[in-house]
Parts: C-alpha cells; structure tokens; sequence
C-alpha cells in the first residue's frame, strides 16, 4: 500500500500527464482558436467560444479519467470515488475559466506583468502555470476527499 503522500505523487504526475496530452495534442486548431472569449470583430461568436471550450473540456477530462484510473488500477492506489469526481471537477471548472484567456491576462496585469501580457509566449506560460497549480490542487482533491 502507497501511503497518502506517494499516492499524492502518483496522482499529481498522472494529472499532468493527463494535462499535456490533453492540452497540446488531443486539443483541436479549432478548440485552441477559438475557445477563449471573443474579441470583438474576431469572427467568432460567444456560442462558438463555448461549444470549441466544452468540446476541449470533454476530451481533456476523458484522457484524464482514462489515466486517472489506470494508474488507480495499476498502482493499487488507495482513493474515493468522491475524491476523484471533486478533483475532476475542479481541474474542469478551472480549466475552462483560465482557457477563457481574459484571467490570465488580467491576472498578468493585476501582478505587474502587463508588459508581459502583451506577450502571447507569455501568456502561454502563465497559463500553463494556472493549470499546473490547479492540477496539484485537484491531485489534493483526489487524494485526502
């Protein structure tokens, strides 16, 4: 048996696993264009934006159930259900809230980065910072619920 601070590693590696497959090669052109909130004159409509984010959303959290339960099953690791669902949950609702790309440049400003912000790189990575500390936030989840 994993005690709960290496079932915690197990979880959080299988979750940014999870994360970078997810988010870089089963993410369509499509979800990547135009899942963020529209600008205006971009050509794309609210209801575009959140069908691309949902369709996102559905096939990053599949892999991530996928690989969540296979490493569960594999390693013999020791969680609820409940805390699963709450950790999954979590990683959705924040994902899609930092993919609408209008926190994450305000978060950019907010810090002192506005420079920064104008930056698409840097925004990239910014993002990809949120999703990772939420990931160890949702690996919580799933492991002490």
């Amino acid at each position: 048996m994993i005690d709960n601070a290496g079932t915690f590693a197990a979880v959080l590696g299988t979750l940014l696993a999870a994360h970078m497959w997810g988010d870089h090669c089963a993410q369509t052109g499509h979800q990547a264009a135009h899942k963020g909130k529209p600008e205006p004159d971009s050509g794309t409509t609210n209801a575009e934006s959140w069908r691309a984010m949902l369709g996102h959303l559905v096939s990053y959290h599949a892999i991530m159930v996928v690989l969540l339960g296979t490493a569960v099953a594999v390693l013999n690791l020791r969680v609820s259900l409940a805390g699963s669902a709450a950790g999954i949950a979590f990683s959705a609702v924040t994902h899609g809230f930092w993919d609408r790309r209008w926190p994450v440049r305000w978060f950019m400003i907010a810090t002192g980065s506005a420079g920064w912000a104008e930056d698409p790189q840097g925004r990239y990575l910014v993002d990809q910072s949120q999703h990772w500390l939420c990931l160890w936030l949702s690996a919580l989840l799933v492991v002490v619920v």
